[in-house]
């Protein structure tokens, strides 16, 4: 068995590995990236749910407070 390596096949591969795995941490990224942004749309959402159903309920509070 020879136990040498012929250096470009062993660039070539080197370069198609450090390929495949940039592309799958660009890929990674850009999931996080997607989940991050669909977070912070949720978030602001529930913020904005919760704000009007504090406003409601101060409304019926005081409403309850002049009746008495």
């Amino acid at each position: 068995m020879n136990s040498e390596v012929d250096v470009n096949i062993l660039v070539s591969l080197y370069n198609q590995k450090i390929s495949a795995l940039t592309n799958q941490n660009i890929l990674l990224e850009a999931k996080l990236q997607s989940l991050t942004k669909d977070f912070e749309d949720q978030k602001n959402i529930l913020l904005t749910e919760n704000l009007n159903i504090q406003n409601k309920y101060d409304e019926l509070k005081n409403s309850k407070k002049i009746e008495k």
